[in-house]
């Protein structure tokens, strides 16, 4: 699951949680117990979220459909367990949108690059399948974003835990 945090200076918070889904793919050095590497995902974000404007005839909507990262890795193993951290760059599809009481519409979106890291164990289940959870923070940074009127510097912060489970080739 995912928390996101998308804050607009001045005018308000909308936050909430949704389901995250996706496929992560990557490679491992290995070094004694020292392991290294690194990954790539892409996810589908459920996030989409509607609350009231700071002026309360207005609504306000802020939505992460389409994320992912490009990782570096670097881990402890102890016998079938790693304990790794990770750090990297992370895009997202995020936007949002005002409406008006009259039921106008004034969208807006932007691809959005920004920083993600965390840390997290894995298992080896057997010879090649791997569980594991993951805990990430990510920053999406801040830009404008032109509804109604233009919002400054409207940021998208995330908390995700993540469960997944990997073949090893």
């Amino acid at each position: 699951g995912q928390g996101v945090r998308v804050f607009a200076p001045g005018e308000g918070t909308i936050e909430g949680t949704a389901l995250v889904g996706g496929l992560y793919a990557g490679f491992n050095g290995q070094a004694g117990s020292l392991v290294y590497g690194a990954e790539a995902d892409i996810e589908y974000s459920g996030f989409n979220q509607s609350e009231p404007c700071d002026n309360p005839v207005w609504t306000c909507n802020g939505y992460i459909d389409v994320q992912g990262s490009v990782r570096a890795r670097l881990g402890y193993a102890v016998d079938t367990l790693l304990f790794y951290g990770t750090a990297g760059v992370a895009m997202a599809n995020a936007g949002g949108s005002t409406t008006s009481p009259g039921g106008v519409e004034f969208p807006d979106s932007s691809v959005r690059i920004g920083y993600t890291v965390g840390a997290g164990i894995e298992m080896a289940l057997d010879e090649n399948w791997i569980g594991r959870v993951e805990y990430r923070y990510t920053n999406l940074g801040a830009r404008d974003m032109a509804f109604d009127i233009v919002y400054p510097d409207v940021e998208a912060t995330s908390h995700a835990v993540r469960a997944g489970i990997a073949y090893k080739f």
